[in-house]
């Protein structure tokens, strides 16, 4: 009897540890779950994570070597003069606060610096000699500085004018050397044809020399991709047309996804534009990849989601879908150019700054507002005062990580005060 009741309470007990175990289990197994889901989420970096949140702002000149803009003044200066001309910049840059100078290296197939890929510039040569390496110097005296710089690529455009041919490139030119990468547009000049995958591993391979050789702190693509448009008179009927990009057989040599040739012309960007980031953070995972897309993305019809503008649109015009970049994280910024005012019916500067805070909100891409300095020269009656506005606004932002000035001519020469507006918003505020 007493054993009976022993081997039947020993059963009982049995069952219910068994059972305890198992309710035990069940609750361990949801709380991992919950975990995974959400508890982790004050522990570790969420997707919106991004490099630069631990670092400064950045605030920016762009110095610009097609056509000897800012750099170098003319073509074949010496050495000392040509330093010279660098250590200026330097000094104009730290003078009104600025903390980088986006540096164009590479403005059409070629290089501001030593390199086994691209010719010397012909902007620094004629005889297509390098004798400087400028962006050595400018890299190693900026930072002496404190002041970042990053590598300022034009990756597609071989040629600026277009009295420009093929035969006239230096005979080490990726497009001398490969005729077949370059389509000559309605415009008349040249370009590399991104629908070719050697042709985006060319432009990967002259970002890798640059980031394995050179202390850069960024690299960054500016608004030209495939060529804005040109149009000409049909001859027939006398209407206005624009020029087709003759990229027509490389599309049906390599549309694999059966897409038409738009959405083929923007995938060609993506992909580009996505290589270029994995090469980057491949060697160096500080460097920042960014990119300065045209102001406006889409206008704002229907259901499209654009911003409230007007003008051309780089998503149809140019084939850049800036919001896939965004959105599939291929770039660290993205620097816009809003080179108008609040004024400016087809592009208010305030509502355009307003759709791409909107763009990059949730993710890991930081904003970046490039302004219209050169505007203060002779575009804008008196312009006082609209870049500390245009700055002080896109600072209230969520995500905004600093301001880019293009128009470095009218920065140094303090052109209606810009120059002091610049010292007061940077240095001033310190």
């Amino acid at each position: 009897m007493l054993k009976e009741l022993f081997n039947k309470n020993k059963t009982v007990f049995i069952t219910s540890c068994v059972s305890i175990v198992f309710v035990v289990a069940i609750i361990v197994v949801m709380g991992v779950v919950y975990f995974l889901r959400n508890g982790n989420q004050q522990n570790i970096p969420n997707d919106t994570s991004s490099i630069m949140d631990d670092t400064a702002d950045i605030n920016g000149v762009w110095i610009a070597s097609v056509f000897n803009i800012n750099f170098p003044s003319q073509a074949d200066l010496g050495k000392e003069a040509l330093k010279a001309e660098i250590d200026e910049i330097i000094q104009n840059t730290k003078k009104t606060g600025l903390n980088a100078i986006y540096f164009q290296v590479r403005p059409e197939s070629d290089a501001l610096y030593k390199s086994d890929i691209f010719p010397p510039s012909r902007y620094m040569s004629s005889n297509d000699e390098m004798t400087f390496d400028a962006l050595d110097y400018i890299v190693k005296r900026a930072h002496k500085e404190d002041i970042k710089v990053h590598a300022w690529i034009n990756p597609v455009r071989v040629s600026s004018k277009s009295s420009v041919t093929i035969e006239s490139l230096a005979d080490s030119n990726p497009a001398k050397m490969n005729p077949d990468y370059v389509v000559k547009y309605g415009d008349g000049k040249m370009y590399y044809n991104l629908g070719i995958p050697e042709v985006r591993e060319l432009i990967c391979e002259g970002v890798a020399e640059i980031v394995e050789n050179y202390e850069v702190d960024g690299i960054v693509f500016d608004d030209y991709f495939y060529p804005y448009p040109s149009y000409y008179e049909d001859e027939e009927t006398g209407e206005r047309k624009i020029a087709e990009f003759d990229d027509r057989s490389t599309y049906e040599k390599y549309n694999n996804k059966s897409i038409d040739i738009t959405d083929w012309r923007r995938e060609n960007v993506n992909i580009l534009v996505n290589d270029v980031y994995n090469v980057v953070k491949s060697i160096d995972n500080e460097c920042l990849f960014g990119v300065s897309p045209f102001g406006i993305w889409k206008n704002g019809y229907g259901d499209e989601s654009g911003s409230l503008s007007s003008g051309i649109e780089s998503y149809y015009s140019l084939y850049c879908d800036s919001v896939a970049w965004i959105n599939g994280g291929y770039i660290d910024y993205i620097a816009p150019q809003i080179y108008w005012t609040d004024e400016t019916a087809s592009a208010p500067y305030d509502k355009i700054c307003d759709w791409w805070a909107d763009r990059v909100s949730g993710t890991k891409v930081r904003l970046l507002i490039s302004h219209g300095a050169y505007r203060y020269e002779n575009d804008w009656e008196s312009p006082s005062g609209i870049m500390t506005s245009q700055v002080q606004y896109a600072s209230q932002k969520s995500f905004y990580k600093g301001s880019l000035f293009y128009g470095y001519k009218a920065i140094a020469d303090n052109i209606n005060n810009i120059s002091d507006e610049l010292i007061d918003l940077y240095i001033s505020k310190d």
